[in-house]
């Protein structure tokens, strides 16, 4: 008898994990893309029907961008906003949201910017998109909000420690690989100090004055001498984490954490003798929060036996192996030709290979 438990970490695959495990409707929207574009994206609602499951990959994801035209200074976050501005006319008070897979290096401003924001220039002017647009804000404005945000709550599937600004923070970590080049990174590393002074001077004495925090609840008025720029997650999907932490009064969360807890994964561990998981390729990352040492973790606190399968192994396995947490594990392309290995991404291939694998090593 087998149990499928379809797991993500708040990447691809968050939200029809827990639209799968937890019951749920998927909803399709078109909104703007990372480069101004309209593009369909999903979420999904669940059964209680007040909240939501967003991957802010499917409005702001480098994916959706060719490479040659990676540019952070003008993709924006807008369209994550837009999403959630539908869920809000549908009902939806909870939200849950996967951060991974960002193009943008906005800090979040265009999602804001949907929800009702202002960020003006030094003329009054509301700025345009991207790092470009947030490195001209002079002035934030509230007051345009939607109101139903004052009664949301804001789950982020966030798996990165990385501050806002700093030398791990997001323009120096992540933007490179979504376009900048060491100028605009130095550029955008400036700008987000500049922000950030902006931010955390007007955002808690607002909060405290009742005029710029969304929230007046006054346990989150307590938050500022613990929320700002170098609070751990900040610098997700471009320092889309800090919006949601200031202006949102967001909970930032491990994604895997977040799955695990809505599809009571440790309960359906309890029952089983077997826990099979794994991923595309194992290597010493995996043991870093990985879905499959998250899994084996929960596996092994019962005395469940656990075996991990994966498309390949990588450097550092042996780590995975010597853990504890694996009892074995295998790799579907072992023992494959050359020819075979050219093949094994295919999907009929993989599954091939995958149904081998199990059946000989179990």
């Amino acid at each position: 008898e087998i149990h499928i438990s379809p797991l993500a970490d708040g990447g691809e695959g968050f939200t029809k994990a827990l639209i799968y495990g937890v019951g749920g409707k998927l909803h399709s929207v078109e909104v703007t893309g990372p480069l101004g574009k309209k593009v369909n994206a999903e979420f999904g609602i669940l059964n209680d029907g007040v909240t939501a499951v967003i991957e802010i990959a499917e409005a702001a994801g480098i994916t959706l961008i060719p490479k040659e035209k990676l540019n952070p200074l003008i993709t924006t976050t807008y369209g994550v906003g837009e999403i959630i501005k539908v869920a809000l006319k549908k009902g939806c008070r909870k939200f849950w949201i996967g951060v991974g897979g960002s193009a943008t290096n906005d800090a979040g401003i265009g999602m804001l910017q949907a929800l009702g924001c202002h960020f003006l220039d030094e003329y009054g002017n509301e700025v345009c998109c991207g790092a470009e647009g947030l490195s001209k804000v002079c002035g934030i404005h509230i007051e345009d909000m939607l109101p139903e945000l004052s009664v949301c709550s804001f789950q982020i599937a966030c798996d990165v420690t990385n501050p806002l600004v700093g030398e791990n923070g997001c323009s120096h970590i992540f933007a490179p690989q979504k376009g900048a080049d060491a100028q605009m990174v130095e550029n955008m590393e400036k700008s987000m100090v500049r922000y950030a002074d902006l931010v955390e001077q007007q955002n808690w004495s607002g909060c405290k004055q009742d005029k710029v925090q969304m929230n007046t609840d006054p346990e989150k008025c307590q938050m500022d001498s613990i929320i700002n720029r170098m609070t751990p997650g900040a610098g997700a999907a471009g320092g889309l984490g800090y919006a949601f932490l200031m202006f949102l009064h967001a909970r930032l969360r491990p994604g895997i954490d977040i799955v695990f807890d809505e599809i009571h994964l440790k309960e359906r561990i309890k029952n089983v003798d077997l826990v099979i998981t794994g991923e595309g390729r194992m290597d010493a990352q995996t043991l870093m929060g990985k879905t499959p040492a998250g899994v084996a973790k929960l596996a092994k606190a019962q005395k469940k036996k656990v075996v991990a399968f994966a498309g390949c192994f990588g450097e550092g396995i042996e780590q995975c192996m010597e853990s504890g947490l694996f009892d074995a594990c295998y790799s579907i392309t072992d023992g494959l030709s050359e020819e075979e290995r050219g093949r094994a991404m295919q999907t009929e291939c993989a599954m091939q290979n995958m149904e081998r694998a199990v059946r000989e090593k179990l």
